[in-house]
């Protein structure tokens, strides 16, 4: 195979490897996103099996990510609407919720957070608190039907009733007899409904129903039975955008499109491509023998043929002049910019020369025809090798 050959098959090999880079980007940029809780998240923290699990049971799902597509969703009495975490509602946000609500059949909120009963109105609050083994629903549930061996495990949240204590149903509390003493707390809350406000179900088991744990103990029993009581099903996943005023600040990375890092990518690879097409076409870099090497002797050549062109004596004079004073006030131990009147003066004193005449020769640059500039020029000429002698 010849060198020629060889380049040819590395770069067409090259440009098959970029194209099948530029497709995998692409294929990325069309990946499910990164929420929390979110039915088309794959990841430990996303729900994506429940909500496949659900649709096989004939549930309609609607998936809401962000609180215009959740205002812009259909909700009848047939309808349960989830609120898939409160950490993003603002309260303007919990507002429209509770208002967009009150047509639906049942609502269920997972993950609450301290906010919950403020931005929702809810007479329930949500604290963090880990569970240890598995947990039975320990209540006379209405809203759900609950089955012996309906045990859940890794729920994170204990919801506590601040309000509604003769109405509202806490189940799978946390240790047998946890509400004894008088409390009312449990990993769920049943709330029936009250005004405008439908059946609720307030559940801190949203780790429970992640794809993580799913598959441990009843959690996939408990999940179908929480978010299957109705055909439609309105998954609705907060945004930062739903928190209003009351969003904490946010880094670049939270606020830039799941699609702009591909995109860099994409545009890098793009980048790459088309250095290697132009330079293709360019051919190979060649060296080329810098700096040219031009003598002095041509440089003064050249000015005084264009002073000599444009009959210009008199800046050819001064040109001579000047390199003289320098080159004498070198020879006397002078700065080089020593004014002219004090280097005439200097040279008189060493030379013997009278003043008019150095300045004659030194500074004025009067030269009214060809004869008279050559004449000074020999004169100069003259004084700085009567000075090197």
């Amino acid at each position: 195979m010849s060198g020629r050959t060889a380049r040819k098959l590395a770069v067409w090999g090259l440009l098959v490897l970029l194209i099948a880079l530029g497709a995998a980007v692409l294929g990325g940029m069309r990946t499910t996103n990164q929420l929390p809780f979110d039915p088309d998240n794959p990841e430990d923290d996303g729900m994506r099996a429940l909500a496949r699990v659900l649709e096989q049971q004939g549930v309609d799902v609607t998936v809401a990510r962000g609180l215009p597509q959740l205002l812009r969703a259909d909700v009848t009495p047939d309808t349960t609407v989830l609120v898939a975490g409160t950490g993003l509602l603002g309260q303007g946000a919990g507002e429209d919720v509770m208002s967009y609500v009150e047509r639906a059949g049942l609502l269920v909120v997972l993950g609450p957070e301290g906010n919950s009963g403020d931005v929702l109105d809810l007479p329930v609050d949500g604290r963090s608190f880990s569970q240890t083994g598995a947990a039975a629903p320990g209540c006379e549930a209405t809203l759900v039907n609950w089955r012996d061996g309906d045990e859940i495990s890794h729920a994170n949240r204990l919801v506590e009733v601040t309000g509604e204590r003769g109405a509202a149903q806490p189940c799978f509390p946390p240790t047998p007899g946890y509400n004894a003493g008088g409390a009312q707390a449990g990993f769920l809350v049943e709330l029936p409904a009250a005004g405008n406000r439908p059946d609720t179900i307030v559940a801190g088991i949203a780790s429970s129903l992640t794809n993580e744990h799913i598959l441990d103990d009843a959690n996939a029993a408990a999940g179908l039975r929480l978010l299957g009581a109705h055909p439609h099903l309105v998954w609705y996943v907060p945004v930062v955008a739903d928190a209003g005023e009351d969003a904490a600040p946010q880094s670049l990375i939270d606020v830039l499109p799941d699609a702009f890092m591909p995109s860099v990518w994409l545009l890098l690879l793009a980048l790459l491509a088309t250095m290697v097409w132009r330079g293709r076409r360019l051919g190979p870099v060649v060296t080329e023998p810098l700096p040219a090497v031009i003598r002095s002797v041509e440089t003064t050549q050249s000015r005084s043929r264009m002073y000599r062109r444009a009959q210009d004596r008199e800046r050819a004079l001064a040109s001579l002049q000047l390199a003289a004073r320098r080159r004498l006030a070198t020879r006397l131990g002078l700065s080089v910019h020593t004014q002219p009147q004090q280097l005439v003066r200097l040279l008189s004193e060493a030379t013997g020369r009278h003043t008019d005449e150095l300045h004659r020769l030194l500074v004025d640059a009067t030269a009214p025809d060809d004869e008279t500039l050559v004449r000074i020029a020999r004169e100069v000429r003259s004084l700085e090798e009567g000075m090197i002698g």
